[in-house]
């Protein structure tokens, strides 16, 4: 669930700030407020490309923040081999965590979870299982075959949910076991000597020292350290320009030896006293500049011999690299894996004897387990298919023909596979539901999909184009099933519809804001009264047309 939701500097954004509760939630505003930009955020947050020209002009950095509540048990969820699983060693609280994404005019784009920069394929995996993102091709992550099946699984009920949770668990175990053993079985001599690689790798490293982030600031201090002259003079030139140490009068004296000209002359004619106060404003910002840079020239006098230290740790850097075989700004990663490596090569996972039996009991109990689901999956994909046909009909695809196809593998440690088939229009041919190419449609089957999955998902839904080409009574349809899925969990839509907002718990409304030439959107709740006269406009009505008021009022009053 997210909390809260910051944006800084991305296109028509300057700033602004929302924080979201339980329930449906609509985010409104005319076309060209700034709607895309939200969906943007939620990309951005999800790892997605970047480019540099989201940048607000004038701004420096475009920045995402989100505040998240993590469920409990998501990192069952993951694969042993995710890299998601590192995100969990470095959070403050189990129960909460910050999701930041910094992308700069010049440099490398970031996420970071509680301040740490994290890999981008970790922030990825990480943020699908903490938001199902539908909109713009994000939803093609939600058709895949896993989460298919996860959907089958909470239409078949509690029951199906418990078995494939307990399948996960079991065959993580066994793989887990395997992998421990064909390490025990490999030759004895080569894991000698890989061990003591990685010990003389960990003499090394203990010399060293890495930290995490010291060698990009020592980049940084490096290329200022060689141009302190440079940059040293130009601070001491601006500092005597400000404010001269010989006594000479420079800008602050100045200015305010102008100031103190027109306050004496201010009761002859007030007319001054816009000049006057301008002044007075200016004294105040030469005063910090110039405390400023003479603070930065300090800096300078503190740091004698800081190039060479700096430089002599670089080459640390570069020299412990070079043995480990990675990029001197990839070490402390590398540190971890060499750890990792050692720790596994040494650990004691019991007897070959101890193992198999261990083995043998578990594949039994996925066995039997995996026959019992099957089942349930079988019977409950027919039902599902022709459930949901029967609910897209409500959102306007009649004609949409639905069958889902099951495979199961032989192979102990095998699993059930879904792939859902579907012919929205009449004349085309069936396809993949992942094959979809309307972005609209595909949100609506995904709607109607995990409106009929039963199972808890503690994740937070997001839909974008949702309302694509409809109205009417499809859109009744659409804002009853969307109020519906916020029945218990969070879900967090873009609409165009007075019919969908109106059954929302909460309404975000951007309204654009045209200053000369800039263009900024404000971003903002709406209740009561507000609320009201956003929900007319998008009726195509004004505040004061009673008819359009009382609909509103037959809207919400539909909501579950």
């Amino acid at each position: 669930m997210i909390r809260h939701l910051e944006i800084r500097g991305v296109v028509v954004i300057e700033h602004a700030e929302m924080t979201f509760g339980a329930g449906l939630t609509v985010i409104t505003g005319e076309t060209g407020s700034g709607k895309s930009v939200l969906m943007m955020a939620f990309g951005l947050l999800a790892g997605g490309p970047v480019d540099t020209a989201i940048i607000r002009p004038g701004q420096q950095q475009a920045v995402v923040e989100g505040v998240f509540a993590i469920p409990d048990g998501i990192w069952d969820s993951f694969d042993d081999d995710d890299p998601a699983l590192s995100i969990r060693e470095i959070l403050e609280d189990p129960g909460e965590c910050v999701i930041t994404r910094r992308i700069p005019r010049d440099g490398r784009a970031r996420s970071m979870v509680d301040g740490v920069t994290v890999p981008r394929a970790a922030m990825m995996n990480f943020f699908n299982a903490l938001v199902r993102f539908s909109g713009q091709g994000e939803q093609r992550t939600l058709v895949s075959g896993r989460a298919q099946l996860q959907a089958l699984d909470g239409y078949c009920g509690p029951n199906a949910v418990v078995l494939a949770q307990q399948l996960v668990r079991l065959r993580r175990e066994v793989r887990r076991g395997d992998t421990a053993r064909a390490r025990l079985e490999a030759d004895a001599d080569l894991r000698r000597v890989r061990i003591d690689t990685l010990d003389e790798f960990l003499r090394q490293i203990d010399i060293v020292l890495p930290i995490e982030g010291e060698y990009a600031r020592l980049r940084t201090d490096q290329t200022r350290l060689r141009h302190s002259d440079r940059l040293s003079q130009a601070a001491h030139t601006a500092a005597e320009a400000l404010a001269p140490q010989d006594g000479e009068f420079g800008a602050r004296e100045q200015i305010g030896r102008a100031e103190r000209a027109i306050r004496d002359v201010l009761e002859i004619d007030p007319a001054l006293g816009d000049g006057h106060n301008a002044l007075i404003q200016a004294q105040i910002f030469i005063e910090d500049a110039a405390v400023s840079i003479r603070g930065y020239l300090d800096q300078f006098d503190a740091v004698a011999g800081g190039l060479e230290r700096t430089e002599a740790r670089i080459e640390e850097y570069v020299r412990l690299a070079q043995r480990l075989g990675c990029m001197p700004e990839d070490v402390v990663a590398r540190v971890q894996e060499v750890y990792d490596e050692r720790d596994a090569l040494t650990a004691d996972t019991g007897s070959d004897l101890e193992w198999s039996v261990a083995r043998q009991a578990m594949c039994t109990e996925i066995r039997t387990i995996s026959d019992a689901l099957s089942e349930l999956r079988s019977d409950g994909a027919v039902r599902l298919a022709r459930e949901l046909e029967a609910a897209l009909i409500d959102l306007a695809l009649p004609d949409a023909k639905v069958q889902i196809q099951m495979t199961t593998s032989d192979d102990p440690l095998g699993t059930d596979a879904a792939k859902m088939i579907v012919q929205l229009n009449p004349g085309l041919p069936e396809a993949p539901l992942a094959e979809i190419a309307s972005g609209g449609e595909l949100s609506r089957v995904l709607l109607a999909l995990h409106g009929l999955a039963a199972a808890k998902d503690d994740a937070t839904w997001v839909f974008d184009e949702i309302d694509a080409g409809i109205g009417g009574i499809t859109a009744s349809a659409v804002a009853q099933r969307l109020s519906l899925l916020g029945v218990g969990r969070q879900v967090i839509a873009i609409t165009h519809l007075p019919q969908v907002a109106a059954r929302a718990d909460a309404q975000v409304v951007l309204r654009k804001s045209v200053d000369h030439e800039d263009t900024t959107t404000l971003i903002g709740s709406v209740d009561g009264e507000a609320r009201m006269v956003e929900l007319c406009r998008m009726l195509g009505a004004t505040a004061d047309d009673r008819a359009a008021r009382e609909h509103i009022g037959q809207l919400m009053g539909a909501r579950p």
